[in-house]
C-alpha cells in the first residue's frame, strides 16, 4: 500500500512540474471519450425510441370486404393475449380519415362509406420491434386477413440506419483510439525525454524496466482517468439539459431517462477506456525510451 501511494505521490508531483504536457494530454484523451461516448448516447437513445414507437404504433390487420368483423376480432385477441384489440368498422375508418385530414376532409366528399376495408387494430405498448413483428406474423393467421401493417416500412429503415451506425460507431472509435494514443504518446514522449537523466541513474544502478516505467504508466493512467472524467461530466451535463427539451418537443421520448443514453455501464466503460488510453500511450512512449538505455 505504502509503495502505491509512493507511486501516486510521484506521479502527481511529475504532472504538477509539467503542466503543459499535461494539459495537452488531458485535452486529447477528453475529446475521444466525449466523441465516443456522445455517439454511444446517440445510439442508446435511438435504440430506446426505436423501441417506444414500435410499441406504439398500432398493428393493423385489414381485411377483405366480406370478411367476418367479430370473428376476426376474437382471433386477434386469441393470438395477442392481453392486449388491447379493437374492431373498426369501414365507416369507423372513414370517420378517422376525415378527422385527420382536418380542413382538408372535403376532400373525402363523394367516396361511399364502404370504401375502406374493415380492420382490426392491435395495441401493444412496451413491445420491442422484434416481438412486434413476431405479433404481426401471428396475425396474418386471422380469419379474411388481407395485409397486416405495423409500420414496417420506417420502423425497419430506422433500425437499419441504427444498425449502420453502431458500426460506424465502433470504426470512429477504432480510430479514435488509435489516433489518441499515437497522440498522447508522442506527448508523453516530451516528458519521458526531460527525465532521461534520472532514468539513465536508476537503470544504471539496476533499475529493472518495470521499477523505471511503474511512475509513468500511473502518469498515463492519472491524465486519462481525468480526461474522462472531463468527457463523463461534460455528457452528464448536457443529458440534463437536453433530456427535458427533447421530451417536450417529441412527446414519444416522454419516457426517455438519462439511464437511457447514458448508462452507468457506458460511464464506467468510458472512465476505464480513458485510463487504458492512458496507459497504452505512455507504454508506447516509454517502450522506445527504455530500448534506447
Amino acid at each position: 500500500m505504502r509503495q502505491v501511494l509512493r507511486l501516486l505521490r510521484r506521479a502527481v508531483d511529475a504532472l504538477r512540474r509539467a503542466p503543459l504536457v499535461t494539459a495537452v494530454a488531458v485535452g486529447t484523451v477528453f475529446v475521444a471519450v466525449l466523441l465516443t461516448g456522445l455517439v454511444a448516447a446517440l445510439l442508446g437513445g435511438g435504440e430506446r425510441l426505436l423501441a417506444a414507437w414500435a410499441g406504439e404504433v398500432p398493428i393493423s390487420v385489414y381485411l377483405a370486404p366480406a370478411a367476418d368483423l367479430a370473428a376476426a376480432r376474437a382471433a386477434a385477441e386469441r393470438l395477442a393475449p392481453g392486449m388491447a384489440v379493437e374492431a373498426v368498422t369501414p365507416v369507423a375508418a372513414l370517420a378517422r380519415l376525415r378527422a385527420s385530414l382536418g380542413d382538408e376532409a372535403a376532400l373525402l366528399d363523394g367516396l361511399g362509406d364502404e370504401v375502406l376495408p374493415p380492420s382490426v387494430e392491435v395495441r401493444a405498448p412496451g413491445l420491442s420491434l422484434g416481438r412486434t413483428r413476431e405479433l404481426a406474423v401471428r396475425l396474418r393467421q386471422v380469419p379474411g386477413a388481407v395485409e397486416v401493417d405495423y409500420g414496417a416500412a420506417w420502423l425497419e429503415r430506422l433500425e437499419t440506419l441504427l444498425r449502420r451506425a453502431r458500426v460506424v460507431g465502433i470504426a470512429l472509435f477504432a480510430a479514435l483510439a488509435l489516433a489518441t494514443s499515437v497522440l498522447v504518446a508522442n506527448t508523453l514522449r516530451l516528458a519521458v525525454y526531460a527525465r532521461r537523466d534520472e532514468i539513465e541513474i536508476m537503470k544504471l544502478v539496476g533499475a529493472t524496466d518495470v521499477h523505471v516505467g511503474a511512475p509513468f504508466l500511473v502518469e498515463g493512467a492519472l491524465q486519462g482517468l481525468a480526461g474522462a472524467g472531463l468527457a463523463v461530466a461534460a455528457l452528464t451535463a448536457a443529458a440534463w439539459a437536453l433530456l427535458p427539451r427533447l421530451r417536450a418537443a417529441l412527446p414519444l421520448a416522454a419516457r426517455l431517462t438519462r439511464a437511457d443514453v447514458l448508462p452507468g455501464a457506458l460511464l464506467v466503460g468510458l472512465l476505464a477506456g480513458g485510463m487504458a488510453l492512458g496507459i497504452a500511450a505512455s507504454l508506447l512512449s516509454l517502450r522506445r525510451f527504455l530500448r534506447r538505455t
